[in-house]
């Protein structure tokens, strides 16, 4: 009973996730990766919407006028979505966007061809878009274009049965598809969603257990990713007082103590889906998604807690809200924004004593484009 339980909430959980296009694209770009995605799916995607517009000169090619003008429209839509990615690195909207585009182009162009094998064969290429999906998107955007590989393939394995009478071939042909459109943008799901777990458990830091600057962030960009308009989003520095009084006292030991003390209280205060990391030294950072009212109880019971611990020391808490507007965040600049008003803040609390919550002025998350 408890393993079908377990099971059955991994996969909801699965089937829930927001997706990664986000922290994988800033994952791309810190690692100087993202021209080399980008022109390398711009190759693919112009060769892609070429061979629907090359095969018009084979007899295996679209035989009627109708036909004919499909595969020409398949070939200029692929061409003409390919650019996307010369003008830099999409939005989520935008990837998506392209992904719909590519999936019709790939279904007009098999279901086009007058020689029926040509045509089912040529939906094995679903399975490099499924693999797309699979290490940005969600398993429901997978599975989306599975469905339409799937169709397409069962309409032009009929029409190689009716045409050549050959079952056998028919099902080796629709075997072989299948197995590509299911293992391969499923393994790939499969493979991402676990070493996305394994880094983020190894990108932690080891006195505290919380997210460490790098991870910290890409989680934040993640949970901010899967939010709906009107949500309202927080951020919070915290910053120990006379921290390095308590280490020249008593010793690292028990600053490390403290520190530990701290990540723990952390845990405890605040909401399951918050994010929280030690970004250095006696500095943490808090993000959620909850109501400002809950948000500031909990601001308020950490700078409360942290005075409680038998260590002598306080802190300074700076928080920062954002309401995501009707087109939702994007980039890495609104969560940036978030931590500087947060840290100013911060710095006032400080300023002022220090043993308090300096709650900055409210700002409004900008629309995608």
């Amino acid at each position: 009973m408890t393993d079908e339980n377990t099971t059955g909430s991994c996969m909801s959980g699965w089937w829930r996730e927001a997706g990664r296009f986000d922290s994988f694209s800033i994952y791309l770009r810190d690692r100087g990766l993202e021209r080399r995605w980008r022109f390398a799916i711009f190759a693919f995607t112009w060769v892609l919407g070429a061979l629907p517009v090359v095969l018009l000169a084979s007899p295996a090619g679209p035989a009627t006028p109708v036909w004919r003008a499909v595969a020409i429209a398949a070939g200029v839509c692929a061409i003409a979505v390919s650019t996307v990615w010369l003008r830099g690195w999409p939005t989520r909207v935008q990837s998506l966007v392209y992904n719909i585009v590519c999936c019709g182009c790939i279904a007009a162009g098999a279901l086009s061809m007058s020689y029926a094998y040509a045509g089912l064969m040529g939906c094995v290429v679903f399975a490099v878009l499924g693999g797309y999906l699979a290490y940005f998107h969600t398993l429901a955007d997978v599975v989306a274009n599975s469905c339409v590989a799937a169709l397409c393939a069962v309409i032009t394995a009929a029409r190689l049965i009716i045409d050549s009478g050959d079952v056998a071939v028919t099902v080796a042909a629709l075997v072989t598809v299948a197995a590509l459109n299911v293992g391969v943008p499923f393994g790939i799901y499969s493979l991402v969603h676990s070493l996305h777990a394994d880094l983020a458990e190894s990108d932690r830091d080891p006195l505290t257990r919380l997210l460490n600057r790098r991870s910290f962030s890409l989680a934040a960009h993640e949970m901010i990713a899967g939010q709906q308009a009107g949500t309202v989003v927080n951020v919070t520095m915290i910053d120990l007082d006379d921290f390095k009084g308590l280490n020249d006292s008593c010793g690292h030991a028990v600053g490390d103590k403290a520190l530990a003390e701290v990540g723990e209280l952390l845990r405890r205060t605040c909401a399951p889906t918050a994010v929280l990391g030690r970004l250095g030294g006696e500095e943490f950072v808090v993000a959620d998604v909850d109501a400002p009212t809950d948000h500031s109880a909990a601001t308020d019971a950490i700078c409360r807690g942290v005075a409680a611990l038998p260590f002598g020391i306080t802190a300074s808490l700076g928080t920062c809200s954002a309401v995501i507007g009707d087109e939702g965040l994007t980039g890495p600049e609104f969560l940036d924004q978030l931590l500087d008003i947060a840290d100013a803040a911060m710095y006032r609390a400080k300023r002022a004593g220090g043993d308090r919550v300096v709650e900055q002025r409210r700002v409004d998350a900008p629309d995608r484009p």
